[in-house]
């Protein structure tokens, strides 16, 4: 019996000593993924344009509601750095007395886009509608 037993311990293979090839592959991909993040933060840290945030405004589209009409804007930021608290405001005229309309939106980063909305009484299809932003705070 006592023969039995060591072979049964020498049949069992030896624990291995080194990682499988497959966890070295993996863990050379992660860190190249990862140093390539780094250098790409880096990079742009370094290098990246800081002009002032250049807001551009355009109309997407028009909602009749019972409560008058839905303007959809989108704001784009050319510019090089984030702004917030972004004033938009429309000014309808053509019917009468102009109507003006604004909206903040809170937060609009470098080279992106936020959309947002303004409410006016009359149809922005139905006279001339200028959209602007009006200001916006520093976002750095």
């Amino acid at each position: 019996m006592a023969t039995a037993s060591k072979s049964r311990r020498a049949a069992k293979p030896s624990p291995r000593s080194e990682p499988p090839l497959l966890e070295w592959i993996s863990a050379a991909i992660g860190l190249v993924c990862a140093l390539v993040a780094i250098g790409f933060v880096g990079w742009d840290a370094l290098t990246g344009e800081r002009s002032p945030p250049e807001i551009e405004v355009r109309l997407v589209a028009v909602t009749p509601t019972p409560h008058g009409f839905v303007t959809q804007v989108e704001a784009i930021n050319h510019g090089g750095s984030s702004a917030a608290q972004v004033t938009v405001e429309g000014v309808l005229s053509g019917q009468g007395e102009p109507e003006t309309a604004q909206a903040t939106l809170d937060y609009i980063p470098e080279q992106s886009r936020v959309s947002g909305g303004l409410v006016f009484e009359h149809d922005p299809r139905a006279g001339r509608l200028v959209l602007r932003a009006k200001g916006f705070a520093d976002a750095s």
